[in-house]
């Protein structure tokens, strides 16, 4: 079992962001398998096999998809969310309705050694 444990690694997903417009629910697929659809302010936590894998977001007008490499141990952090683009915000304080995109970026990665630092701290 501590062998098992040892080939895993972690992704976590979080839908946070500041520029995230809060609207609309992100479907989120790793390595397409669904997985969850997260509303603004959700996250998820997802044990992984280490080796390569995909994060697809999609709000069903737009999908953006990320490619991951995790060693055994590792933990990506990973910011989603929907954004305007161009000139979706004037459109959307006008008509109520504008074009608005999705974004999925990784934004941190912690390595085994980094958490077995943090918890000796």
């Amino acid at each position: 079992m501590t062998h098992e444990l040892a080939e895993e690694a972690q992704i976590v997903i979080n839908r946070d962001a500041d520029n995230d417009i809060k609207m609309r629910g992100l479907e989120v697929f790793i390595d397409d398998e669904f997985t969850k659809d997260l509303s603004f302010g959700n996250g998820l936590s997802q044990n992984v096999c280490a080796g390569e894998h995909t994060i697809k977001v999609t709000n069903h007008l737009y999908t953006r998809r990320l490619r991951l490499t995790l060693n055994p141990g590792e933990t990506s952090n990973v910011q989603i969310g929907n954004y305007f683009d161009g000139l979706g915000g004037l459109m959307m304080s006008v008509i109520g309705f504008g074009h608005y995109k999705v974004f999925v970026k990784e934004v941190s990665r912690i390595t085994s050694d980094q958490n077995a630092v943090g918890a000796t701290s």
